[in-house]
């Protein structure tokens, strides 16, 4: 049996090893686009196609809808939350009315215009 303050420098020593060697497993965060983010997307990708062009901006477009639609899932969670609970029961519920659907799509429409639009 090893004492305790061995097993622990072992440890430590296999880990700073094994990270020297590069064969530590390494899972990257991923960071989350804030709206910031996106904002300064959308304005990057409109002077690159004032500059560029439509065809050779699609890698900023590319950015710029996947930021505004994280965004907007984000934003609108609560409201699409509500409208699957009531798709997986068929609309069934006494809550699933067609304002459900609404408001799911009003939340939608308001908050990626308000991005789209800003300067």
């Amino acid at each position: 049996l090893k004492p305790v303050w061995l097993k622990c420098r072992t440890a430590q020593a296999t880990r700073s090893t094994r990270q020297e060697a590069g064969t530590l497993e390494r899972h990257p965060i991923k960071r989350m686009t804030s709206v910031v983010d996106t904002k300064v997307a959308i304005r990057t990708y409109k002077a690159a196609l004032k500059e560029k062009g439509a065809e050779a901006s699609a890698a900023e477009r590319k950015v710029v809808v996947n930021g505004v639609s994280k965004a907007v899932k984000s934003e609108c969670a609560p409201y699409v939350e509500d409208f699957f609970g009531c798709f997986q029961h068929r609309f069934a519920l006494n809550s699933c009315t067609d304002a459900t659907v609404g408001k799911m799509l009003k939340c939608q429409e308001q908050f990626s215009a308000q991005l789209l639009d800003s300067q």
